[in-house]
């Protein structure tokens, strides 16, 4: 179920993150801060939260299964004078003699996996005793309500890059309400400077209540000491946040 970002989707993604606003840079900033020690990010891609957080001095290191995401983060690094430690792989495949005093999955990776209880399994082989867990998951919604009408294309992001080109995105989902499951289909388009280019990709995403994620983490080892939603620190989790952040301690 994993999601290899090649092309275009490999190339716009942090630019269409950086459109919205999320507080997870600084948060992890701050939980490193609080909790020293190796840490490793999982689904690093390019670099879009490691690099700064590199620079910032945390020892953190990236996994990454796209190859593409890992040829974008090495140059995006190399522009800044980082060497990071990058480890080509899946949850599923996370096989290093450190052990982490920190893993972090921001940005929804965890969803991607085929079987999240198996892969956390693996990352909590990984955590020092008392190791933290952190995750971020989101329910789609839109999706769910209906908002966004099943089997027709949307457009998704559209952006104007600093070069002058439009990049766009267009999607399209069906829903697979007894596995939660959310089949994304994806169309980028990078309009502009030497031609157009194009790029299509499929993607699944599991989603989780409150309820089932708490389970997931204390069924596989973990100990969840806070939840935040909609990325409010002032707000718990309940059952109408759309985004889940949760810090756990390995049992």
């Amino acid at each position: 179920m994993p999601s290899d970002y090649q092309s275009l989707e490999a190339e716009l993604h942090d630019a269409f993150w950086d459109s919205e606003d999320s507080p997870e840079l600084e948060w992890l900033d701050a939980l490193l801060s609080q909790n020293p020690g190796p840490a490793i990010e999982v689904g690093s891609g390019s670099g879009r939260l490691l690099l700064p957080l590199l620079a910032k001095g945390h020892e953190l290191e990236g996994l990454e299964p796209s190859s593409a995401m890992l040829d974008l983060c090495r140059d995006k690094a190399a522009d800044m004078n980082l060497s990071p430690v990058l480890h080509a792989g899946t949850m599923a495949e996370l096989d290093t003699p450190t052990r982490y005093q920190s893993i972090l999955i921001p940005a929804f990776t965890l969803q991607l996996s085929a079987d999240p209880g198996a892969d956390l399994d693996t990352l909590r082989k990984h955590l020092l005793p008392n190791g933290l867990l952190y995750l971020t998951t989101f329910i789609p919604f839109a999706e769910i309500d209906g908002e966004l009408p099943e089997n027709e294309w949307y457009p998704d992001h559209e952006l104007e890059l600093e070069d002058g080109r439009l990049a766009t995105l267009l999607s399209r989902h069906e829903i697979d309400r007894e596995n939660q499951l959310l089949h994304r289909e994806h169309h980028y388009k990078l309009s502009g400077g030497n031609g157009d280019r194009e790029h299509h990709s499929k993607q699944s995403v599991r989603w989780f209540t409150a309820f089932q994620l708490h389970k997931l983490l204390t069924d596989h080892g973990f100990e969840p000491e806070q939840g935040i939603g909609d990325f409010d620190e002032e707000e718990p989790i309940s059952d109408e946040a759309q985004i889940l952040t949760v810090l756990a301690r390995k049992m």
